[in-house]
């Protein structure tokens, strides 16, 4: 793992952790401001210049992906937080719908592949996260066995 995906991915723990905690709302968002102020400082030099040419589907797939390692990471939390910080990405990349959104599934089982948790434990977070919907289950299968 590089320096600059080891930083992004700690600044994407500490964001979903401060986003789970159930922390006051203004003072829940400055902070998740200044971290991704932060985000965006410490790992932007870093980037490669192929990093910016990406498409804005790739940073988005990147950006669920990175949100979902670092919410397992942080130990898990408020599962209606986590929604919340990733309707907030999607929003950001132009998608009104993520739920409907075949990649995001995909690249949430990717940021749980990324992880050290089980297939169970991904059978856990499948249920939970696509609440019963055998589709969005088999995206996040496919995204979690392809980051393996």
């Amino acid at each position: 793992m590089t320096y600059a995906r080891t930083t992004h991915a700690i600044v994407v723990t500490l964001l979903a952790f401060v986003l789970s905690a159930g922390v006051g709302c203004s003072f829940s968002k400055s902070i998740s401001m200044s971290i991704k102020g932060i985000s965006k400082s410490v790992s932007s030099p870093l980037r490669s210049s192929s990093d910016s040419s990406q498409s804005d589907a790739t940073r988005y797939r990147d950006e669920v992906a990175d949100y979902a390692q670092g919410f397992v990471i942080s130990g898990g939390g408020d599962i209606s937080g986590f929604q919340r910080g990733l309707a907030g990405i999607a929003e950001k990349h132009g998608i009104s719908d993520w739920e409907s959104d075949p990649e995001t599934w995909k690249s949430l089982g990717v940021g749980l592949g990324r992880t050290q948790i089980t297939d169970a434990a991904l059978e856990g977070f499948a249920e939970g996260w696509a609440a019963g919907d055998s589709a969005r289950s088999d995206l996040m299968r496919q995204g979690f066995e392809s980051a393996r």
